[in-house]
């Protein structure tokens, strides 16, 4: 909601301000550095960001961010992205309710497709999620592990449709060396956007991010993503995509901070080797097609 404020009543001091506002209003939108944050008496480290913030505000009304969208419950947010004409993936802790120690139920959800400053493209709620068993959470079921924190979401309404979706692409298949080129002469890198807590009603992203590499669970069963991504809390189901050209293809789902003895911080994302099949699953039961 827009606030009506009595226009200044004639001191110069007043109309110098009013005129400083309307140019830092008019000003490109852009992620604060952390220079700069310190400079405003804010805090000089946000707990994800590896070294200079990279992060840069993104257009969501541009491809890929179309796909990326705000899931809002009860004054908190997680990020997520459509995988499916009705099909969104994200982190599954974003459905634990902290406070009450229990699932959240769906209903409680709204999913803010191309979220920016209070105005989105498009909103639905939620009709289900499944967590990484396949199944919908049981009373007994407890906040999962990093490598299995994902989650896929039923929208009420195909939003996929109109906005589209990205396909899955396997680790498998990728060559984690940054900033190359594919024998065709196509430019290969890496990118993650997301709604950040600390600059929470714009989508930022790093546009171009490492990819460390893959790492094992500890029961050496499930797999995890290493990137050099600035992501902080609220970036929690933020899609890390792959490039080639003008095209992306969603590689993993941020999920975690790995904070080392030293100092150093890496980010941990599930890849998308991990609910593939669940969402082949899924789609199947709703009469769905993407199957990539």
């Amino acid at each position: 909601m827009i606030e009506t404020k009595r226009k200044p009543q004639g001191g110069r001091a007043e109309w110098l301000l009013l005129l400083i506002a309307l140019f830092v209003s008019a000003l490109p939108l852009r992620a604060w550095s952390a220079e700069q944050k310190q400079a405003m008496g804010k805090l000089p480290h946000v707990a994800g960001i590896k070294g200079a913030d990279d992060r840069l505000t993104l257009d969501v009304t541009r491809y890929p961010w179309t796909r990326v969208g705000r899931l809002n419950h009860n004054g908190n947010f997680c990020t997520g992205i459509l995988v499916a004409p009705s099909l969104i993936v994200t982190a599954a802790h974003c459905f634990w309710d902290v406070r009450r120690r229990k699932w959240a139920p769906p209903s409680v959800f709204h999913f803010l497709l191309g979220y920016n400053k209070g105005a989105y493209q498009a909103h639905s709620r939620l009709k289900s999620y499944i967590l990484s068993s396949g199944t919908k959470p049981a009373p007994g079921d407890v906040r999962p592990p990093a490598e299995r924190d994902w989650a896929i979401a039923v929208l009420t309404a195909p939003l996929g449709e109109k906005a589209g979706f990205l396909p899955l692409v396997s680790y498998h298949d990728v060559d984690f060396r940054t900033h190359r080129y594919r024998p065709d002469g196509v430019r290969v890198s890496f990118a993650q956007g997301g709604y950040s807590r600390d600059i929470s009603h714009v989508l930022t992203g790093d546009r171009a991010c490492d990819i460390k590499g893959i790492m094992r669970s500890r029961d050496g069963k499930g797999r995890l993503l290493v990137h050099m991504c600035d992501a902080t809390r609220g970036d929690s189901g933020s899609p890390i995509l792959l490039r080639e050209g003008n095209s992306y293809r969603l590689l993993a789902i941020h999920v975690a901070t790995l904070h080392q003895p030293g100092g150093e911080e890496y980010g941990l994302a599930v890849p998308a080797d991990a609910f593939r099949t669940r969402l082949r699953e899924l789609e199947a039961r709703m009469g769905g097609s993407n199957g990539k």
